[in-house]
């Protein structure tokens, strides 16, 4: 192969970075109707600060705002390093995201380093910001009040996936795998009847779904209930709804903890879109919902066998509500993450210390085993 001589090479590197200016000023003007961006909730409740004022403001609650049993219980605030596999997998596996808005309450992640991500487009918003002119409802510890209020970002794209910290992509994804080429937002769950089922109606989950479908005159005969996978949202429809119920929205971001009167924000949205011909339901394959009963009830054999499928291309979405459960059970989990994930962002640190730890474990207790058999 002939090498170029020295002017041409200094005029190619020229010209390269030429583009990658034009390149980068498109992207900085592009106006934020263009695109799809990322919005992620993200906590970290072992944080000494952080657990002080949880524990202060619930010390206050009483009457109507009395928080739901499980709301701030340990497992709801704990941050396992999920957050360094979400990032990184947005990264590989969805390269065409414009903007990541990691959404947290004047917190950064330990796993990233925040001047490197800023440059890899990944922005910290505090809640300070989503709030803005409602800060008297702060500080909040609820997600359910952060998701009524996360769509205020300013910048944030017209089309947005909204991510929880402990969902990840296992393989490449398209946008069009969340907004149709018509303009539709691809929604996955199923229709449900509850009319015949109390036990839907009193169940926590249940009844924020159903009231938030209740908001937009659908009834428990007949109304959308969203899979726990990453949500495709419009910021206009959100704005909408915001306009249209701003008492009711602005009561539910003032409970600072879960509570059973509360709606849920996404299915208000998902109801909106539906009832003005703006969305399809799609039943939610490739995805894998680990939830805390998964976590907590199976089998260290099934949970390995559930991790390995994260890894060989049959499944693009995951979410893994207990990670430290799951860890406990199988020290290789953050082997199989780190596979199914990618490769690590250039804005990554280091790993935490559990990660050898894990693996420690693993080969002690493999060697216990040989022991015994």
């Amino acid at each position: 192969m002939l090498v170029p001589p020295e002017d041409q090479l200094v005029t190619h590197r020229l010209q390269a970075l030429e583009q990658a200016e034009v390149t980068e000023v498109q992207q900085v003007e592009r106006p934020t109707g263009d695109g799809i961006d990322v919005v992620i909730a993200w906590v970290d409740g072992r944080d000494r600060k952080h657990r002080a004022k949880r524990k202060r403001y619930l010390a206050d609650l009483g009457g109507d705002a009395e928080a739901e049993p499980d709301a701030h219980c340990g497992r709801r605030f704990s941050d396992n390093d999920e957050i360094r596999f979400c990032l990184r997998s947005i990264r590989n596996h969805a390269p065409w995201v414009r903007t990541i808005w990691l959404v947290t309450d004047n917190q950064v992640p330990a796993s990233i380093d925040r001047q490197r991500a800023e440059r890899d487009n990944v922005r910290i918003v505090d809640h300070r910001e989503i709030f803005r002119g409602y800060e008297r409802l702060l500080p909040t510890f609820n997600s359910y009040a952060i998701e009524t209020m996360l769509w205020r970002i300013e910048g944030l794209a017209d089309r947005f996936l909204y991510f929880n910290d402990d969902m990840m992509l296992v393989d490449s994804v398209e946008p069009t795998d969340f907004f149709s080429i018509e303009g539709k937002v691809k929604l996955r769950g199923s229709w449900r009847n509850w009319s015949e089922r109390p036990d839907k109606r009193n169940n926590f989950h249940g009844s924020i779904k159903l009231m938030g479908a209740e908001m937009l005159g659908y009834t428990p005969e007949h109304f959308f209930s969203t899979r726990h996978v990453i949500y495709p949202l419009l910021r206009p429809a959100m704005e909408d709804l915001f306009d249209q119920f701003r008492p009711a929205f602005l009561a539910n971001a003032g409970y600072r903890f879960r509570n059973r009167k509360q709606f849920w924000p996404i299915s208000a949205h998902d109801h909106l879109l539906l009832k003005s011909d703006r969305a399809r339901v799609m039943t939610p394959r490739n995805t894998a919902y680990f939830s805390v009963r998964d976590c907590l009830t199976a089998s260290p054999a099934v949970l390995e066998a559930r991790l390995r499928q994260l890894t060989e291309g049959t499944v693009r979405m995951a979410c893994i509500n207990y990670l430290e459960t799951v860890v406990d059970k199988v020290p290789d989990t953050m082997r199989y993450l780190s596979k199914a994930t990618g490769p690590a962002a250039p804005f990554e640190k280091p790993p935490p210390w559990f990660w050898p730890a894990a693996r420690k474990f693993r080969r002690s207790w493999i060697r216990r085993i040989h022991r015994i058999s």
